[in-house]
């Protein structure tokens, strides 16, 4: 029994420090992106509560890339290429930040007491271009990291 008990100890390791270094990965982009979204609407002070909850929504993705990898794992590339097997993963990964995205500026906003409708209005200043935008450059920082990922599981094939 002790034998059976070490690899899900070792499984709750692994998926701990690739957790801790997805939500480290999202959680720098997030912030970076929170700090041009604030400098670019002229907000004054630092954007601490954004950051904070920069960090929460990264570890949120994280856990919830993670949860998706294990009860849908990436295809085996074969013909179809690499891209073709991570771009559907990408998108459904893309629907859950944007997710999160709304309900971040929900609670932000009712935290300003503002209702969540409210805030929904005042979400991406109300434009759906820069809605748009905002959802392209999370797909962005999707991308590069599902990529790699699959690149890494991929056993070496010499031509």
């Amino acid at each position: 029994m002790a034998e059976q008990k070490e690899p899900l100890k070792m499984r709750l390791k692994s998926e701990a420090l690739t957790v801790l270094h997805l939500t480290f990965y999202f959680g720098i982009w997030f912030s970076a992106l929170n700090l041009l979204i604030h400098e670019t609407l002229g907000r004054t002070g630092l954007p601490l509560e954004s950051w904070g909850f920069a960090w929460i929504k990264a570890a949120l993705c994280a856990k919830f890339i993670l949860i998706g990898q294990m009860v849908f794992p990436m295809p085996k590339v074969g013909r179809e290429g690499l891209l073709r097997a991570v771009l559907p993963r990408s998108l459904i990964y893309l629907l859950v930040v944007v997710l999160l995205n709304v309900v971040e500026e929900g609670v932000r906003g009712m935290l300003h007491g503002h209702t969540f409708a409210q805030a929904m209005a005042d979400y991406a200043n109300g434009n759906p271009l820069h809605f748009l935008a905002l959802a392209w450059v999370y797909w962005l920082i999707l991308l590069p990291y599902l990529l790699l990922g699959r690149l890494l599981s991929t056993p070496d094939q010499k031509a």
